[in-house]
């Protein structure tokens, strides 16, 4: 039987940690105290990573925490006071995903017969290392992050955070005296020349930056100042017409994935994810954000027979607001949830009405209740209290099938947008592989916005909105505090090919077409 194994994560948000005093009592049992003083530590949210088992029935057969990285990144929560460590989850997630590929590359090839262990390299794992440092587990994953920056599958500041997170891991448990058969990096140290002031005799002064040898180095682009457009910002590119078609058929018809480390099969897709990434898509919404509505945001539309005779819409654009005031999650640098209003079309608000009545919602919902009840009579009080806790006197739309609500586990919905997304470059030819996030829905869904609104006319053949009305517009319904951060959105369209429709309007906008017009 074939076993399909993965990484999956584990979510617990908004707890509080108070470090123990531990003493023996006179019958010689540990006692655990804590000081009244200590008011404890706030986690905001906790990422855990753990390593998952499955047969070619989907049926779960293992569970395993890894213990060696969740211990890391609670030191980095509690010890060096991150108050949210997911960009660090996220980096060690995509290095033990790496590490399982290359054990299961080493079990094919493994034969029992002729296997010496003083003479092979032994099977790749956290802690054990070839001799040869160029087949190192860690340079390797440096090499294959390099060439996926290089390919455009992953921006520049992800890969660098990703190898910074697997450096800092194999750091903290050399400082406390993990022996390694082989190192997993060597040491440098790097001298830089800095300007000095005025004040000096020296033009330059030097200064010592102490790193390893798997530091990520780029060539210098001269375009953008050094940094190669194409990999400028490329959370904030939209998809192109033809990528988005793409993506959406396996969303809405297939519904179909292949899952990681296994292109041989092909997995259905839970019909929660499609209706979130939609609704990213064509709200504009962040992740956190889809991920926290509820029954009380949700409405079922009206229809009216036309003069066609058929069934339409009344309204085919709805309002969608969210935030504190709709009890609802947005992303905000301060405390509390910013309140906002976007909009939805009225056939993306239907699906969601639709669902919320299925049988299948249903019974997530009696579970989310029952789950609730059970955690309060456990005192487990804390998962109810902060700006982003849970109100069990809300029906959350996106339910677990156990019943927990799904924003307490984001990194599923990045997990499986990367599937859908290797789907689409495993059974196509694209020209160039697809390697937005679940953020670019939200890039398409503004540049999109901002070419229909630079477009649309009124009776008399007017244009109905000037460039900056549907700027300050298009920056509302973004919930961004300023113009300036959705002119970025609009500047990366730049980069869109030319075989593709290339929204000229936006590029003329923002000054793109200013040397060619005479």
């Amino acid at each position: 039987m074939a076993y399909v194994k993965q990484v999956e994560t584990t979510t617990i948000d908004n707890y509080i940690y108070r470090k123990p005093i531990i003493s023996i009592d006179i019958d010689g049992e540990p006692v655990k105290e804590y000081r009244r003083s200590d008011k404890g530590i706030l986690v905001k949210k906790m990422i855990f990573l753990n390593i998952v088992t499955y047969d070619e029935n989907d049926k779960l057969v293992s569970f395993e925490a890894i213990e060696q990285a969740n211990k890391f990144l609670l030191s980095k929560a509690i010890d060096d006071g991150v108050l949210d460590v997911a960009s660090i989850s996220r980096g060690l997630l995509h290095y033990f995903s790496f590490l399982l590929d290359l054990q299961l590359a080493w079990d094919n090839d493994f034969d029992e017969d002729t296997f010496d262990e003083f003479y092979d390299e032994p099977r790749p794992e956290w802690v054990r290392f070839p001799r040869s440092k160029r087949d190192r587990q860690t340079y390797l994953y440096r090499d294959g992050l390099k060439q996926l920056v290089i390919d455009g599958e992953v921006a520049k500041t992800t890969a660098k955070n990703y190898i910074g997170s697997v450096v800092n891991f194999y750091k903290y448990w050399m400082r406390r005296g993990y022996q390694f058969n082989n190192p997993p990096f060597e040491h440098e140290v790097v001298t830089l020349l800095l300007d000095t002031n005025a004040s000096s005799m020296k033009p330059h002064q030097k200064k010592d930056i102490h790193t390893t040898d798997l530091r990520l180095k780029f060539t210098r682009s001269s375009r953008s100042g050094g940094t190669a457009l194409e990999n400028l910002r490329r959370d904030l590119k939209p998809f192109t017409p033809r990528e988005w078609t793409a993506l959406q058929n396996v969303l809405m018809k297939s519904r179909r994935v292949l899952r990681h480390g296994d292109e041989t099969k092909l997995h259905s897709l839970p019909v929660e994810y499609t209706q979130h990434f939609m609704i990213c898509r064509y709200t504009g919404l962040r992740r956190e954000e889809a991920a926290s509505l509820h029954r009380g945001q949700i409405v079922n539309p009206e229809v009216v027979i036309n003069d066609s005779g058929q069934e339409v819409f009344k309204k085919p654009i709805l309002n969608l607001g969210i935030g504190d005031k709709y009890k609802s999650f947005t992303k905000t640098p301060e405390r509390g949830n910013k309140s906002r209003v976007t909009i939805i079309p009225a056939g993306a608000m239907k699906s969601l009405y639709d669902y919320m009545q299925s049988e299948r919602y249903q019974k997530r919902l009696i579970k989310f209740r029952s789950w609730c009840a059970s955690e309060i009579e456990k005192g487990n009080t804390h998962l109810f209290k902060g700006d982003d806790a849970i109100n069990p006197n809300l029906d959350y739309l996106f339910l677990t099938q156990t019943g927990k609500p799904m924003f307490l586990r984001l990194g599923d919905f990045t997990n499986k947008w990367v599937e859908v997304r290797n789907t689409v470059n495993h059974s196509l030819v694209l020209e160039h592989k697809i390697a937005g996030s679940i953020h670019n829905l939200r890039a398409t869904f503004a540049v999109d916005l901002f070419r229909h609104m630079l477009k649309a006319k009124d009776d008399e053949g007017r244009l109905k909105f000037t460039p900056d009305i549907a700027l300050d517009r298009v920056s509302a319904l973004l919930g961004h505090e300023d113009r300036s951060t959705t002119m970025d959105y609009l500047k990366i369209a730049q980069d869109m090919p030319m075989g593709d429709e290339i929204y000229e309007d936006v590029l003329d906008y923002i000054g793109v077409f200013d040397d060619i017009e005479a």
